[in-house]
């Protein structure tokens, strides 16, 4: 079987932990580590100073140097085609309450493949002020498809965030929902 091409949301962003985050942007302003367009941008810079040789970062005294299975992880990555989540532009965006449950709901198109799914993400989780982004995994396939299926993703969530409304951002911008 051969590996799995990594994603950036999925498996190389969470090897930045935010003290990672915070001390690049104090060294260097212009490598975001939790960027994708960042970090691809950098990508063979991050290689060498983890290099599966002689890392140097992230330094010892930050919680040391990353593992081989990560360094070798995000070669990977490189190699595979820098792969990230797709952002759709989502149809029939709602949101909705019943006396069974309150969700927001969307139809998406993904690549027609057995693997590929969408979901809704949180990217504030702040009760008062709640976004969600919508995302797509385009399935193992690289390049995916290009005929598309349609999807009808929903995401429950409590009476008390719904009422003071959410935000949904897709591809084609940031939408205000309320009930």
């Amino acid at each position: 079987m051969a590996d799995r091409a990594p994603v950036f949301e999925l498996h190389i962003l969470p090897m930045f932990r935010a003290i990672d985050h915070l001390h690049m942007l104090a060294i260097d302003t212009q490598l975001d580590l939790w960027s994708y367009d960042s970090v691809k941008a950098r990508a063979a810079d991050i290689a060498a100073v983890a290099a599966i040789d002689m890392p140097s970062m992230p330094a010892r005294n930050t919680g040391g140097y990353w593992p081989q299975e990560w360094r070798t992880l995000f070669n990977r990555w490189m190699t595979t085609g820098y792969r990230r989540l797709a952002q759709p532009t989502a149809s029939k965006l709602k949101l909705t309450t019943s006396d069974i449950e309150t969700a927001v709901a969307c139809t998406v198109s993904v690549p027609n493949a057995p693997d590929a799914t969408a979901w809704f993400d949180i990217v504030d989780g702040d009760p008062a002020n709640r976004v969600y982004r919508v995302l797509v995994f385009e399935g193992e396939a690289y390049p995916p498809p290009a005929a598309t299926a349609t999807r009808n993703i929903k995401e429950k969530m409590d009476l008390a965030v719904a009422q003071k409304g959410i935000t949904v951002v897709d591809a084609a911008g940031a939408h205000k929902l309320s009930l």
